[in-house]
C-alpha cells in the first residue's frame, strides 16, 4: 500500500495506534467485536496536514472538524470540510484529505472496526459520493472524542479497550442523534422545533393542536409537521403524547396522586381514555405500573 501522511509538528497533537496483534485478540471478545476503535487522535490547527492512501485504509475513518477547514478527494471528487462536519471514509476506499492552507482544521478522529460498523454507516447515509455529515457543535461531542482517545492512551488491556469501545458506542449514538437533529433544514428551523418542544413541555395540560404549534413556530402547518418529524422522528401530536406519558410515569412513580388527578394534569378529559393510551404504550395499566414501580 502506498501512502504518505504528515502528522508531526502540530502543537498539542495526540495520537494512539492499537497494536494489530492486540486487535486480533480483542475482536474475539463479545464486548469488543461489535465496535472497536483501532486508532484515535487529536490534531489542533494542523497546518500542512495531508494524507494520501491510494488503496484506502483497512478500517473505517471518522474525522470531525472542530475548527477551521479541510478538504477531501474521494472517487475523483474534491470537496471542502468545514467546522462541525464529520468526514467518513469507508474501509478500502482510496482517498486524499488534508487541512486548508489559510485556516487549517482542528480535528478529532478515530478509526473503527467491528460487526456494527456497516450498520452505523448505513444510518449515517454516507458513501464515496457523499462522505460528509453535518453534526453541529456540542461540548458533549468533544468530551466523548476525548474519552475514546484517553481510554486508548491509558493502555491496551481488555479493561482499557472495553472502556474505549463503550465510549465509542456512546459517541456513535450521539453522532447519529446530531445527524438527525442538524442534518435537516436551516438552523432557525431546528431552533423553532426546540422551542416548540419546550412549549409542549410547559403546556401538557392543554389540548394543543398542530395548527397552534405551527403558528407559534411561524410556519405553515405542513412545513411545521414535516420539519418536526425530520428533527424528532415523531409527528407533533405523537411527540406530545410521548411527553405526556413520560410525565405520567414520573407522577405514578413518585406521587400518591390518583389516576384521575394524573389524567387531569396531563390534559385528558377522560380518565379511561388516559388509561387506554397509557396501556397501549406500556402494555400495562397505570394502576399496574404503580404496583410494579411506585415508590
Amino acid at each position: 500500500m502506498k501512502w504518505r501522511e504528515k502528522h508531526e509538528g502540530f502543537v498539542g497533537q495526540r495520537l494512539v495506534v492499537v497494536p494489530r496483534p492486540i486487535l486480533t485478540t480483542a475482536l474475539k471478545s463479545p464486548l469488543l467485536q461489535h465496535l472497536l476503535p483501532t486508532d484515535a487522535g487529536y490534531y489542533p490547527k494542523a497546518k500542512g496536514h495531508t494524507c494520501v492512501r491510494e488503496r484506502g485504509c483497512p478500517e473505517v475513518i471518522f474525522i470531525y472538524c472542530a475548527e477551521g477547514n479541510g478538504w477531501c478527494e474521494i472517487a475523483g471528487r474534491k470537496q471542502e470540510i468545514t467546522k462541525n462536519q464529520l468526514l467518513v471514509i469507508n474501509a478500502g476506499t482510496p482517498h486524499v484529505y488534508g487541512a486548508a492552507q489559510n485556516s487549517p482544521w482542528t480535528i478529532h478522529w478515530f478509526h473503527a472496526i467491528g460487526s456494527n460498523v456497516p450498520v452505523y454507516l448505513e444510518k449515517l447515509e454516507v458513501s464515496p459520493e457523499k462522505p460528509v455529515v453535518p453534526l453541529g457543535g456540542d461540548v458533549q461531542l468533544f468530551s466523548l472524542f476525548e474519552e475514546v482517545l484517553e481510554g486508548l492512551e491509558h493502555g491496551f488491556t481488555s479493561t482499557h479497550l472495553t472502556y474505549a469501545a463503550h465510549s465509542l458506542t456512546h459517541l456513535m449514538g450521539l453522532i447519529l442523534r446530531h445527524k438527525e437533529e442538524f442534518g435537516y433544514g436551516e438552523t432557525s428551523v431546528r431552533e423553532r422545533m426546540a422551542k416548540s418542544i419546550e412549549f409542549m413541555k410547559g403546556h401538557l395540560r392543554e389540548p394543543l393542536a398542530v395548527a397552534t404549534l405551527a403558528a407559534l413556530a411561524n410556519l405553515s402547518r405542513s412545513h411545521y409537521t414535516t420539519s418536526f418529524r425530520r428533527v424528532t422522528g415523531y409527528a407533533p401530536l405523537s411527540y406530545l403524547n410521548h411527553l405526556r406519558m413520560q410525565r405520567a410515569v414520573q407522577l405514578l412513580n413518585t406521587t400518591e396522586l390518583s389516576i384521575k388527578q394524573i389524567s387531569d394534569q396531563l390534559g385528558f378529559s377522560d380518565q379511561f381514555y388516559f388509561s387506554r393510551a397509557f396501556s397501549k404504550m406500556h402494555n400495562h395499566s397505570p394502576s399496574e405500573h404503580r404496583r410494579r414501580y411506585g415508590a
